[in-house]
């Protein structure tokens, strides 16, 4: 699964998007985002369903732009 976050300059946090099965979808959609807003940045990342010991989702990042 990934997991598809924007950021802006003006934000405290990243903000989560959504959750995708399909890498391409998530792709797709941060580019349309990034074309509205081009001071947006994104991440793209995968997890694999396991936690650590502190319950946070461990995930890969794979793709910022």
């Amino acid at each position: 699964m990934y997991i598809l976050n924007i950021d802006t300059p003006t934000a405290f946090a990243p903000e989560k998007v959504g959750e995708y099965f399909d890498l391409e979808k998530a792709q797709a959609k941060a580019k349309e985002l990034k074309s509205k807003n081009p001071d947006l940045t994104y991440t793209i990342e995968e997890t694999s369903g396991g936690f650590n010991n502190y319950g946070d989702l461990l995930t890969e990042v794979i793709e910022e732009g």
